[in-house]
């Protein structure tokens, strides 16, 4: 279990301090999995999707598997978490990707295929979740249909990866450390993470009752922009580096995950059904799809995109906070 902390002020400071424990420990392994990535060849949008993905996702995969293991709390903390970073990621982390873009280009463009294979999967995660959020419960097979689903999304990598190393003679780097090395590190840095999370999720519990804001607002805000600090430096890091479609392939790649991978995998290790509402969760799903919509409309502009798109993405994501107030006061 992590730290917990009574008091508002100090809770507060948990919540930054433990964020940025999170942020580190999740950047040590991404840097793991980078090594194992050049160690299997892996090109940049499948590394974005995947590795990337999984590795700056574990802190919503966490919050997840805590939320309904140790506080039986999935549909107050766990689907608005991962709701919430889904939205953050896909219009949020676009938006700073354009803006901290350093390529020589003004005009950017992305491989289209790339960015509608993904596109396509996240709609498919979405909808297959929400088609069980409308028959009012969720349980093991849901997870088991979430899972499946993005299990076809890596074969469907796998096969590009394929196809790409057929196809392209590169240089392969040369990496000293040991899978063993790599593995060691990766589960230390996974515990941290729990440890973190744990407080962090507690901390959102404390603000909520110290302050009468429900609980899935504080998790929909607070909770989904503490576990996006890892998807948003990442892909952030990314962009500098001129690397503009390993960096957005991050950003809904890690929401496949999310939605397959962070919602599927604690139901089916909770495996008792747990009863939930369309008509309380309906506005998440309209407000993922059109923040889907806006960032598309963007990225897949025939003539190619420029900085100040950015805007839309941000006044997407100021509609939607505005929403959130709006809960709050009615």
């Amino acid at each position: 279990m992590g730290l917990h902390i009574s008091n508002i002020y100090l809770t507060m400071m948990m919540l930054v301090v433990m964020s940025y424990v999170i942020n580190r420990f999740s950047n040590l392994l991404g840097n793991a999995l980078h090594k194992l990535e050049a160690k299997l060849h892996i090109p940049k949008s499948v590394r974005g999707a995947t590795f990337d993905a999984i590795s700056s996702s574990l802190p919503e995969l966490v919050t997840a598997l805590i939320a309904i293991l140790v506080y039986k709390k999935f549909d107050d903390i766990g689907i608005p978490t991962v709701a919430g970073s889904g939205i953050f990621n896909i219009l949020l982390i676009p938006m700073f990707v354009l803006l901290f873009y350093k390529g020589k280009q003004k005009i950017m463009q992305v491989d289209h295929k790339v960015l509608k294979r993904d596109i396509f999967f996240y709609i498919g995660a979405l909808i297959i979740f929400f088609s069980f959020v409308a028959y009012g419960q969720l349980n093991v097979w849901t997870g088991v249909v979430l899972l499946a689903w993005y299990i076809f999304y890596a074969l469907v990598l796998y096969k590009q990866t394929q196809n790409f190393q057929n196809n392209h003679d590169e240089t392969k780097t040369e990496i000293k450390d040991s899978y063993l090395k790599i593995a060691l590190i990766s589960l230390s840095s996974l515990l941290v993470i729990w440890f973190a999370i744990d407080s962090i999720i507690f901390s959102a519990i404390t603000i909520s009752h110290t302050l009468h804001i429900p609980e899935y607002i504080i998790a929909l805000i607070i909770l989904a922009a503490c576990t996006s600090i890892p998807d948003t430096l990442l892909s952030i890091k990314s962009a500098r580096k001129g690397d503009m479609e390993g960096s957005l392939a991050n950003a809904i790649g890690s929401n496949i995950f999310d939605v397959t991978v962070c919602l599927g995998l604690p139901l089916i290790i909770y495996f008792k059904p747990i009863e939930i509402n369309l008509g309380e969760n309906l506005y998440l799903f309209v407000f993922l799809i059109l923040s889907m919509l806006v960032t598309a409309l963007v990225l897949l502009q025939k003539k190619g995109f420029q900085k100040r798109d950015a805007f839309f993405m941000g006044l997407a994501y100021l509609v939607f906070l505005g929403y959130v107030v709006y809960k709050i006061i009615c």
